[in-house]
């Protein structure tokens, strides 16, 4: 790319909004892990509507000058990062505006780079919520990051986006296909266009504009949590509450993530709901037995290895309550119960960025896997043998690791996370309170761990593979391309070559799905 075109690009947009310093290409250019085939860029520029980026990609169209794409950066399998220095990087953060919110027809209508914490704040008022859970980092992370790296839980309530594809086209899918209808509040339309863009990576088109199906928030909610002695156990229950879809939160903590709850993301929250506890008026079950244990020093989570938190939603209190009854008989066949504290938390806390980095500023990176429910104890106990295989060199070099865990009615989510002592980031420290950023910032660089890490991670990923997972945030380190049908990968070269023949989008992304030409 010649100086001329970084002219261009600062005429459409202005020089404010076209990026060339090093240090500022550096921090936009990086994930949440290490990635060594990450080069800077020529520009990073800020688009802040629909035009500005069709007015890009037709200024580059037809050169050789890739366009890669990026939201909130909270990426950890390297989804955006340039790997090409003939390229230009579209930060999307500044394409964040709420624009319509309809309420009789039952949707939002938001820009790429709206935070899933926008969403909320401007559905807030009516009383309404989108129709699938937003991420913890919604704080930060995009709604359009998030659609091209899919959501666990399903895409079900995506009703239409607004796409620019390479050349500059701009489409519009679903109901908002039709050149006579303005409000996106159908999504099956023909064949479903919608689904091509989602879990995309970006590679088929930059989306601009999301439409969302919204409902009502529910009426009344029960909370629930309980301990387990083993992840065995906690799986197990896991798929016993699989068919009760009132259950809207399922959350499993480990060992590791139970000592240290109340250290990152959640203490204040706690604290918060503790005071509650020790009303003399407060309704709360087992609550106040926790008030009284924390005045005597102890903590409600004493003792405890695996825990399950569950919150239910219906038209009231007591309808939820009932629902958590029927939880709560599958749950106490294997566990003890808790005092509700940790998931009347979590509703507090709403969003948290926090949780990227360890209590004392440690790296933190996660590896994600989805499986049918049924397989779930089969699942934990692979993945602790993996552990126990390793625990030597993971102690050596002072490697800790944690687990996400989740279920759906239909899935089942075990994401081991890995925290360890090394260099933080520009992205880490722009995110974090400036307190934090302060006392974190020199933190040395760690090279070994980091290597042993990307080890425990690649050995990871082969483990799942070899078992039949799937993943979500594919980016460029799931082995996607290779566990394909080979039917299935030649229709997305297809589609590829239709919609970005020169391989100029996010190249190398989704596994580095590209067109083949005849």
């Amino acid at each position: 790319m010649t100086d001329s075109l970084v002219a261009d690009l600062e005429q459409l947009l202005g020089s404010e909004r076209v990026a060339t310093a090093p240090a500022e290409l550096d921090y936009l250019t990086r994930d949440v892990f290490f990635w060594d085939n990450v080069v800077a860029p020529r520009a990073a520029v800020q688009p802040r509507s629909t035009a500005d980026i069709a007015a890009i990609l037709k200024r580059l169209h037809g050169g050789t000058t890739a366009v890669f794409v990026r939201g909130g950066g909270m990426s950890y399998t390297n989804g955006y990062g340039p790997n090409r220095t003939d390229s230009v990087l579209l930060d999307l953060r500044e394409l964040n505006q709420v624009r319509t919110v309809d309420i009789t027809n039952r949707f939002i209508v938001v820009e790429a780079g709206c935070t899933w914490s926008q969403v909320v704040k401007a559905l807030m008022p009516h009383n309404m919520q989108v129709d699938f859970p937003a991420p913890l980092s919604g704080s930060h992370s995009t709604v359009g990051g998030a659609l091209a790296q899919n959501v666990p839980g399903g895409m079900q309530g995506v009703l239409g986006l607004e796409v620019v594809l390479a050349d500059g086209r701009v489409l519009r899918t679903g109901g908002w296909s039709s050149k006579d209808v303005e409000a996106p509040f159908y999504r099956n339309y023909g064949p479903d266009i919608t689904g091509l863009f989602l879990g995309d990576n970006g590679i088929f088109g930059v989306k601009t504009a999301i439409a969302l199906h919204i409902k009502r928030r529910s009426g009344g909610a029960a909370f629930g949590s309980f301990a387990f002695e083993s992840y065995e156990d906690m799986a197990a229950t896991m798929i016993e509450l699989s068919p009760l879809d009132f259950i809207t939160r399922r959350t499993g903590l480990d060992p590791y993530e139970t000592a240290n709850i109340a250290k990152v993301g959640m203490g204040d929250a706690i604290k918060a709901v503790m005071a509650v506890a020790q009303n003399e008026g407060t309704t709360f079950a087992g609550l106040k037995e926790a008030a009284k244990m924390a005045a005597q020093g102890r903590s409600f989570l004493d003792g405890v290895k695996w825990s399950l938190h569950l919150k239910v939603e219906s038209i009231s209190n007591n309808a939820a309550e009932e629902g958590m009854e029927q939880a709560r008989a599958i749950c106490v066949k294997r566990a003890r119960e808790l005092p509700p504290i940790l998931p009347r938390a979590r509703e507090a806390v709403g969003f948290s960025i926090r949780k990227f980095l360890g209590k004392d500023g440690e790296r933190w990176v996660a590896t994600s896997s989805l499986w049918p429910i049924g397989r779930a104890v089969e699942v934990a106990t692979a993945i602790q043998a993996f552990f126990a295989e390793r625990r030597a060199d993971m102690d050596r070099l002072k490697i800790a690791h944690s687990y996400i865990t989740n279920y759906s009615p239909y899935y089942f989510l075990c994401e081991p996370c890995f925290y360890w002592s090394d260099e933080l980031s520009e992205l880490h420290f722009r995110a974090l309170p400036p307190d934090e950023a302060e006392r974190f910032r020199k933190l040395p660089p760690n090279p070994e761990a980091r290597a042993y890490v990307r080890k425990l991670r690649d050995d990871m990923r082969d483990l799942f593979q070899g078992m039949g997972s799937l993943h979500v945030q594919i980016g460029e380190f799931y082995r996607y391309v290779e566990e394909l049908r080979p039917e299935t990968h030649a229709l997305l070269k297809d589609l590829k070559l239709a919609l970005d023949p020169e391989n100029r989008l996010n190249p190398g992304k989704l596994d580095g799905i590209s067109a083949t030409k005849s």
